[in-house]
């Protein structure tokens, strides 16, 4: 008996077959959503840097970089001029007051000193010469006032003796005796009268000529003494305690009356030259905490000038320092400084992106709960501080977002991580 076949059984293998690759694609095309979700673009989880967004107290610094200045600079200048004979001290050394720090020569200053010596030794000796020779007048003329004082004392006995006889009635004084014993007395008188003004008149010639002298020995001296100043100021010497910033002058150099010496500079006394961007500097006001990093230790300062100008697109801040610094505090020392603009209290913040200027709206990234995706997300920034930037609006506490470059995935409103 025949057995006949189902023609008919070839035709639906052919359709299932036709069926079969459909679902395939629909269950491949299922499992990628699956995988991928709406993403359209593939990052390293390795490659991106995520921060979460946190609530509490937010302070705005300002970063910036500066230099320690010594807020006391001396110049030393030349006294006097002359040639370089010895230089003691180089740029760095720390010199106390009075310490020597480089030697001139000027044969002429020394010729000039023992000028003036001989001078005023040569004017006391004659000096003292003029005063014994008026002493010893004087002592002459002493002698001349007693001598004219005795014999005025002698004719004055006489004619009282004189007086006392004619008083008496005798007659062994004539009357022509007696008038020329008169006129002997006035004689005497003005003779002794006339010897005391002598006298008076060499005393004060000798007290004038020691006052004139006197005066002539004081030019003299400060001539000496201001060669003598001159003479010493070869030896230049430090007026100030500090470090020295400079040298300006070589072995064998020439330097002229006034010219520059050496810069000493406190080393007690600093303050910090920060520089800030311009952009940044409307947030700056005097008075405000600065904290300097010296590498080694940390300061506190405060802001106490802005410079009004703008140089290749920074601006000078100046910080003031307390005197009691750290050792590592030196004049030119290189600093980082953060400086404390303003605080603000229970307000959203986040780690700052790669490009977020303040009081701005950029696109970030923010992800899923499960970390898998990332989405683009408009975010409303305030206020922005060294390595953080206020959140306005568009995050809420606990999200977390991509911070790093996403320049290369812009255009993608969603991205997967891998």
């Amino acid at each position: 008996m025949d057995i006949q076949r189902d023609l008919k059984q070839p035709a639906r293998w052919k359709k299932l077959g036709y069926l079969l690759p459909v679902l395939a694609l629909a269950l491949g095309y299922y499992g990628i959503r699956q995988f991928s979700g709406d993403a359209s673009y593939f990052v390293d989880r390795e490659t991106v840097v995520t921060a979460r967004v946190e609530q509490g107290d937010f302070q705005v610094n300002i970063r910036a970089t500066g230099v320690l200045k010594p807020a006391e600079i001396r110049w030393v200048a030349a006294q006097v001029s002359g040639r370089v004979e010895q230089v003691l001290v180089k740029a760095g050394a720390e010199v106390e007051v009075g310490q020597l720090l480089l030697k001139l020569s000027n044969p002429q200053l020394q010729r000039e000193l023992d000028q003036a010596r001989w001078e005023l030794a040569a004017a006391k000796a004659e000096n003292n010469a003029k005063i014994v020779a008026l002493e010893s007048q004087l002592v002459g003329l002493d002698n001349q006032v007693v001598s004219a004082d005795l014999g005025f004392q002698a004719e004055k006995l006489k004619l009282d003796a004189e007086t006392l006889l004619i008083e008496q009635g005798n007659a062994t004084v004539s009357q022509l005796d007696y008038q020329k014993s008169q006129l002997a007395v006035k004689r005497e008188q003005q003779k002794w009268q006339a010897a005391k003004q002598k006298a008076l008149k060499m005393r004060a010639e000798i007290e004038a000529t020691k006052a004139a002298q006197t005066a002539r020995f004081g030019l003299l001296e400060n001539n000496l003494r201001r060669m003598q100043e001159q003479v010493d100021a070869l030896l230049v010497r430090a007026d100030k305690a500090g470090v020295v910033q400079q040298i300006s002058l070589e072995l064998g150099e020439q330097v002229s009356l006034g010219g520059s010496i050496a810069l000493i500079a406190s080393q007690q006394n600093l303050y910090a030259e920060l520089q800030v961007p311009e952009v940044r500097v409307q947030d700056i006001e005097a008075g405000q905490s600065v904290m300097l990093d010296t590498r080694n230790n940390e300061i506190t300062g405060t802001v106490t000038r802005i410079d009004p100008a703008v140089v290749d697109g920074m601006v000078q801040v100046d910080v003031a320092l307390p005197r009691d610094l750290p050792a590592d505090a030196r004049p030119e020392l290189t600093v980082d400084a953060q400086i404390q603009v303003s605080h603000l209290s229970n307000t959203l913040y986040v780690r700052r992106p790669t490009y977020a200027p303040k009081s701005s709206q950029i696109q970030l990234y923010k992800l899923d709960q499960a970390g898998r995706f990332a989405h683009k997300t408009v975010v409303a920034l305030g206020k922005v501080s060294v390595n953080q930037v206020q959140i306005v609006s568009g995050l809420k506490a606990g999200d977390e977002i991509i911070i790093s470059d996403s320049s290369d995935w812009q255009d993608h409103a969603e991205i997967k991580l891998n």
